[in-house]
């Protein structure tokens, strides 16, 4: 009898402590997401008052933790710092997919100023038909293929984006560019 009380003690002890030990970490995650969310308020204010300075320097803490750290890489690319390694970085960091689809627009168009719309185009490869920037995506690999001197590549580009994206901001957009 001695012994089925002290097993059942024991039991009782390690659920105890389990509970006790994932109530503990659920209440260190939540603390550490609140200051990681205000530091990124914090860097929001810098930037929006100018201060690059100070937001760049927690920009750099914010980076180090793996949940914050495209966001905080945008931040930088808002900064007028957008460069291949930036971006490329964000790229690397993002789980989410249409996030992904995002920056690899963001990062066609990058390449697109740099005057490289070979590299741009094979970038805008990945965006699909289903992506929900593939209208956007598209309207720049045109421009592209214009500035390339593949004016009718880029022309039923645009027919096409007035065909997917009809009545769309897009699709006035891909008119306007060629008026048909």
């Amino acid at each position: 009898m001695r012994d089925v009380i002290f097993r059942v003690g024991i039991l009782v002890v390690l659920v105890l402590s389990l509970v006790g030990g994932f109530l503990f970490w659920e209440r260190y995650q939540k603390n550490k997401l609140e200051k990681l969310a205000y530091k990124e308020y914090e860097i929001s204010k810098l930037v929006q008052a100018g201060n690059y300075e100070k937001a760049r320097e927690l920009i750099k803490e914010l980076s180090k933790d793996r949940p914050f750290k495209p966001l905080a890489l945008s931040y930088e690319l808002y900064m007028e710092k957008e460069d291949d390694k930036t971006i490329r970085e964000i790229l690397e960091s993002l789980k989410d997919k249409d996030l992904e689809k995002l920056y690899t627009e963001r990062y066609a168009y990058y390449l697109f100023k740099q005057g490289k719309d070979e590299e741009a185009i094979k970038s805008l490869e990945d965006i699909k038909e289903g992506d929900f920037n593939y209208p956007s995506a598209m309207l720049l690999k045109a421009q592209i293929l214009k500035r390339m001197g593949k004016e009718k590549e880029a022309k039923d580009l645009l027919k096409v984006v007035q065909e997917k994206a009809k009545g769309t901001y897009f699709a006035n957009i891909a008119f306007a560019l060629f008026g048909e």
